[in-house]
């Protein structure tokens, strides 16, 4: 038994190293019951239902706040248990006491398409009140549509949606819709949508500019990737970005601009990027004809990746001579 209390202890203890964190409007808030959290550490250390374990606690005579609830959601999300998160999501949603946010059915619907796929997803949307589908829920059904050409028409039906209820104010649903344009080489779809971020006031961000600038890139037009640098110079590009645009330059044989493209995107590499930002750096220094750059990165690989074969295969081939 004492082994038992130890293991839920410490199961509690790790539900609630996660942190909850504030909506506008306090929707959130730390949740504090210790006694219903272990209650939830059990259940799901029994893999047991939690609905179960808030019915009963409610059948004791105690108040489950909806703020508790919104934490217990998200720390769940937080830790990968989707499916749970659902349970008290759906459960909150049946429950007649408490007044849902747009926040929670946008928070609904995601749990939805994670858990049982877009179609269900849909369904719910479609099932919602129109008073309660605000900027976050349509954004919410936008982010399922932009991943995939194969939903690119309803991407482009909730997108038009949202301008027509006045919602496209931020970035964001912008740089969703280039995120799925940017890959399909759609320049003007991509142009289109900056020319009505200029007009509505909206400065792009740094996804915006990344985005932007692959598209460029990806269809070889200096011109454009250049005027949108120099019109943008605040923009934190991504180290893949700039092999895009170092590739652009290579294609229309600007070596002196490629090779400092190259340079900067060495100052972009971080630990995580390291291996194949190296790797494909050798290569493009390569390209340019810099054999003593490709030397160089080589011996920074080597460094940072001792032992592995992959670091001698990664060599461009015309110079393991």
């Amino acid at each position: 038994m004492r082994h038992l209390i130890k293991h839920l202890v410490q199961q509690t203890r790790a539900f609630n190293t996660i942190s909850c964190v504030r909506h506008p409007g306090n929707l959130i808030s730390p949740l504090r019951n210790n006694a219903l959290q272990l209650r939830i550490a059990t259940a799901l250390d029994q893999k047991k239902p939690i609905v179960q374990v808030l019915e009963q606690w409610q059948d004791q005579g105690n108040q489950v706040k909806p703020s508790d609830l919104r934490c217990m959601i998200k720390k769940l999300q937080d830790s990968d248990r989707f499916y749970h998160a659902l349970q008290i999501s759906e459960w909150m949603s049946s429950q007649k006491v408490y007044n849902l946010f747009p926040e929670d059915i946008a928070s609904r619907i995601q749990l939805m398409e994670t858990v049982l796929g877009l179609r269900e997803a849909e369904k719910l949307f479609e099932s919602i009140p129109e008073t309660l589908k605000d900027y976050t829920v349509y954004e919410t059904l936008l982010t399922f549509y932009t991943r995939s050409e194969e939903t690119l028409h309803k991407a482009e039906a909730t997108f038009e949606k949202m301008r027509e209820l006045g919602f496209l104010l931020k970035p964001s649903p912008y740089n969703l819709m280039l995120s799925l344009y940017s890959p399909l080489r759609n320049q003007e779809m991509v142009n289109e949508l900056l020319i009505e971020m200029e007009e509505n006031n909206l400065q792009p961000d740094d996804l915006t500019g990344n985005y932007a600038l692959s598209m460029y890139a990806a269809v070889s037009d200096i011109k454009g990737m250049e005027k949108f640098l120099t019109r943008n110079p605040g923009i934190r590009l991504e180290w893949g970005t700039c092999i895009d645009m170092a590739k652009a330059y290579l294609k229309t044989c600007s070596m002196e601009k490629a090779l400092a493209m190259l340079h900067r995107t060495e100052q972009l590499v971080d630990s995580a990027s390291r291996k194949s930002a190296y790797e494909t750096l050798m290569m493009l220094y390569g390209d340019v004809g810099e054999r003593e750059e490709v030397y160089r990165v080589w011996e920074l690989h080597k460094n940072t990746e001792i032992g592995s074969l992959e670091v001698f295969r990664s060599m461009p081939a015309s110079l393991i001579l």
